[in-house]
C-alpha cells in the first residue's frame, strides 16, 4: 500500500515560508518616558485589521497593546488586553530579563504553536512569532504575533486518528475475505481465509470448493437458502452461522456476511464479496447461557418454594406452580402479567418502591415480610426476597423472586408465645404461695421440728425455688421475646451493685464449695444501666461460674472502667466451652451435652435472658474460653454521661 499518509501529512500541515522573526530591531520613532510605544508607530508596522493577532509586552509582562484579532484569540470576553499579564493570557508564558519566553509545542501538531482555550471551550491552536522591539531609552518590548491554525491540526489529528484505526483494523482482525464469479464458479480469498480453515498450503485450491466441503451437512441447506435470497435480490446480503470443519476434524462456528458487488441483465448476482469470521467461542458462550437458562427454568418449575423471574417493570416471564398457589391464581394465568398489578397492590407498591436500591446497588438482595392478600380475601404473612441478575447488557437484567408462607410458623408461634405466657402466669401464683410457706416452715421460727422433718422441708424449698426460678425465666424470656420490658435506664454504681450482688451468691456457690474474690476499684465507677436488670445478669455469671468450677476453686470478678466503657468480668476454672457449643450458647434452652455439666441444674435460658438484657441497655456481652482451662464472661456498659 502507497505511503500516502506522509504526503497527505505533507499537504495539510506544511506551512508557508516565513521570514526570520528572531532578530530583535530597534524602534527608532520612540521616545519619552511613556510606558508604552507610540501607538501610531505601532500601527504604522501592523495594521489594526491583520489577520494575525498581535500583542506588545512591555519588559514587567503587561501588555501594552492588542488588536482585536488578539482580544478575540485570548480573552474575547475583555474589551481590552492592556494591562492583563502575559502569563494570565498565554499559557505557559514567562519573562526572563525582560524576554518573554513561550512554552510551545510542535508534535503532534507539525508547527510551534500553543493551545488556546475558546469561549465555547474547545482549543483553539495559534502559530506563534516573536520578535524583540527597543526605543531610544533602550526600554524592550516583545511583539507576540499569532496565527490560527487550529484548522491545520485537526485535520492532521483527524488524519492520524483515522490511520490509527486502519491499522488496528488490518492487524490481528482474523476476518477472512472471499470474491466469487458465480458464473465460473472460481473463488478467490485471502490468507487469512485459509488460515481460518486450517489449510497451510491453499496454492492452487479453489476456496468456494473448500468451502463446500467443510460446512456442516446439517447446516447447509439453511446457509445455501439465505444465500439464495440475496443473489435474488430479495435481501440485501446474507448473514448466516455454520459449523465449518478445520483442519482435518475440528468443527468451529463460523459467521458469514456476503454482499452482491454486480448483478447480470436479468438482476441476478453474478459476482459477490464476502467475509468469514470465527465466532466459535461466542457461540459456545451463548449456548452455555442458553442451557444454564433452562436449567434455571427447570429448577424454578420444579422447586417447591414459589419462585417467579420478573423483568424490571415487574412482568412476570416465569414463574412455578408453588408461586400460583401462593399467590391465589390458576396455573398459567399470570404469564406476562405485571406483579404491580396484583391484588393487594398497596403492599405491593412499597415492594415496588424499596426494590429501587436493588437498580441503583445500594444492596444485593431485598429480603422483607408482607401480609399478602389473596384475590380470595385470605391473608398469607410471607417472607420475600428479591435478587437482581444482569450480565451487563443493556435490557438483559431481571429479578429473581422467591416467596415463603410463612402464616403457619406464625401462628406456631404465636402458640408457643401463648402457651409460655400462659404457663408462667398460671404456676408462677400457686408456686409463690408454695414457696412462701416452706420458707416459713424452714424458718428459725419452727426449730422444734424433728430433723428429718425439716430435712424433707428444705429439699422441698430448695426445689420450690428451682421451679420458681425456672417460671421466672420463662417468663422473662416471652416478656424480651416480645419487647416487652421496659428497662429504666439510670446513673448505677456497678461496683457496689456487683459488691451486693457476690454477697448475695455465696450461699449458692458454697453448695459446689466454691467461693468469689472481687477485684473492684475503690472509687465509684458509674454506668448506664437499669439497676434490677444488670443485678439479674451479674447474678447468672455468678452462678454459672460457681455451678461449672472446679471444687475448692475460687471465682475471680474484676471491674474494670475503661474508655469504651465499664467492664464486669467473671472467670472460673473448669471443663470450659467446646467450640460446637460456643457457636450456640446465648441460643435460648442450649446447654452443653458433657455428661459433666448435664447434672447442673438450669433452663438454658439465663444467658440468652441476659444478652438480650445487656443489649437492651446498649451493651455488649461475651466470653472467652480455653478448654480445661479458664472460662471468664464479660459485660461492657457504657459509662455515665457524667
Amino acid at each position: 500500500m502507497p505511503n500516502m499518509s506522509a504526503e497527505l501529512h505533507a499537504a495539510v500541515i506544511a506551512p508557508p515560508p516565513v521570514e526570520r522573526w528572531d532578530q530583535p530591531i530597534e524602534l527608532k520613532t520612540i521616545s519619552g518616558a511613556a510606558p508604552k510605544p507610540d501607538i501610531g508607530f505601532v500601527l504604522s508596522l501592523i495594521a489594526e485589521d491583520s489577520t494575525l493577532g498581535i500583542i506588545v509586552i512591555g519588559e514587567s509582562g503587561e501588555v501594552l497593546y492588542s488588536n482585536n484579532l488578539a482580544r478575540d484569540f485570548c480573552r474575547p470576553d475583555a474589551v481590552t488586553l492592556e494591562g492583563y499579564k502575559i502569563s494570565k493570557l498565554l499559557p505557559g508564558a514567562l519573562m526572563v530579563g525582560g524576554t518573554l519566553i513561550l512554552n510551545m509545542h510542535q508534535p503532534p501538531y507539525g508547527c510551534d504553536c500553543i493551545a488556546l482555550i475558546s469561549g465555547d471551550g474547545a482549543p483553539r491552536y495559534c502559530e506563534v512569532r516573536q520578535r524583540q522591539a527597543t526605543d531610544e531609552q533602550g526600554r524592550r518590548f516583545n511583539i507576540v504575533m499569532l496565527d490560527e491554525v487550529t484548522k491545520r491540526v485537526q485535520a492532521l489529528a483527524a488524519l492520524k486518528d483515522q490511520e490509527a484505526r486502519w491499522n488496528l483494523a488490518l492487524q490481528g482482525s482474523e476476518i477472512g475475505v472471499f470474491e466469487t464469479d458465480l458464473r465460473t464458479g472460481h473463488c478467490v480469498a485471502s490468507d487469512t481465509w485459509f488460515q481460518l480453515a486450517g489449510i497451510s498450503n491453499w496454492h492452487g485450491l479453489n476456496a468456494e470448493d473448500e468451502w463446500r466441503m467443510r460446512v456442516h451437512p446439517d447446516d447447509m441447506p439453511r446457509v445455501l437458502t439465505a444465500d439464495e435470497e440475496c443473489f435474488a435480490g430479495r435481501i440485501e446480503r446474507s448473514e448466516t452461522k455454520y459449523r465449518f470443519r478445520v483442519g482435518e476434524s475440528e468443527w468451529r462456528w463460523m459467521r458469514s456476511i456476503l454482499r452482491v458487488t454486480e448483478r447480470g441483465a436479468d438482476g441476478r448476482a453474478v459476482r459477490m464479496l464476502g467475509t468469514m469470521v470465527d465466532i466459535d467461542s461466542l457461540e459456545r458462550a451463548v449456548q452455555h447461557a442458553r442451557a444454564k437458562e433452562e436449567e434455571l427454568g427447570t429448577l424454578i418449575a420444579n422447586a417447591p418454594v414459589a419462585m417467579a423471574v420478573l423483568g424490571l417493570d415487574g412482568t412476570f416471564q416465569l414463574l412455578n406452580e408453588a408461586c400460583y398457589r401462593l399467590l391465589g391464581y390458576p396455573n398459567g394465568s399470570l404469564q406476562g402479567v405485571n406483579l404491580w398489578k396484583l391484588s393487594n397492590g398497596e403492599m405491593l407498591s412499597e415492594v415496588r418502591d424499596d426494590i429501587k436500591a436493588l437498580i441503583r446497588g445500594d444492596v444485593e438482595t431485598y429480603v422483607a415480610e408482607k401480609i399478602y392478600v389473596r384475590p380470595d380475601g385470605a391473608r398469607v404473612e410471607i417472607v420475600l426476597r428479591i435478587s437482581l441478575i444482569s450480565d451487563h447488557k443493556p435490557g438483559h437484567a431481571r429479578f429473581i423472586a422467591q416467596m415463603v408462607d410463612i402464616t403457619e410458623r406464625k401462628r406456631l408461634a404465636g402458640l408457643k408465645d401463648d402457651f409460655v405466657s400462659t404457663v408462667s402466669h398460671e404456676l408462677r401464683t400457686p408456686l409463690a404461695s408454695l414457696h412462701g410457706a416452706l420458707a416459713l416452715l424452714t424458718s428459725p421460727v419452727l426449730k422444734g421440728k424433728p430433723d428429718d422433718a425439716r430435712g424433707l422441708l428444705e429439699l422441698a424449698f430448695r426445689n420450690s425455688t428451682r421451679l420458681k426460678q425456672l417460671v421466672d425465666d420463662l417468663l422473662d424470656f416471652q416478656r424480651l421475646s416480645a419487647e416487652q420490658v421496659p428497662l429504666e435506664i439510670s446513673d448505677t454504681d456497678v461496683v457496689e451493685l456487683v459488691r451486693e450482688t457476690v454477697a448475695e451468691c455465696e450461699p449458692f456457690a458454697a453448695r459446689f464449695d466454691v467461693t468469689y474474690q472481687l477485684n473492684a476499684p475503690d472509687r465509684e465507677v458509674s454506668a448506664a444501666a437499669d439497676a434490677k436488670r444488670l443485678r439479674q445478669v451479674v447474678a447468672n455469671l455468678l452462678s454459672n461460674a460457681a455451678k461449672f468450677s472446679n471444687a475448692a476453686d475460687c471465682v475471680t470478678v474484676s471491674i474494670d472502667a475503661e474508655p469504651e466503657g465499664c467492664v464486669i468480668a467473671v472467670a472460673n476454672h473448669g471443663r470450659g466451652i467446646s467450640s460446637e457449643f460456643g457457636s450456640r450458647i446465648f441460643t435460648p434452652f442450649s446447654q452443653q451435652a458433657e455428661h459433666s455439666t448435664r447434672d447442673r441444674e438450669g433452663s438454658g435460658l439465663g444467658l440468652a435472658i441476659s444478652r438480650k438484657l445487656v443489649e437492651g441497655m446498649n451493651g455488649e456481652i461475651g466470653y472467652r474460653s480455653v478448654p480445661d482451662d479458664q472460662t471468664m464472661f464479660w459485660v461492657r456498659l457504657p459509662l455515665s454521661a457524667a
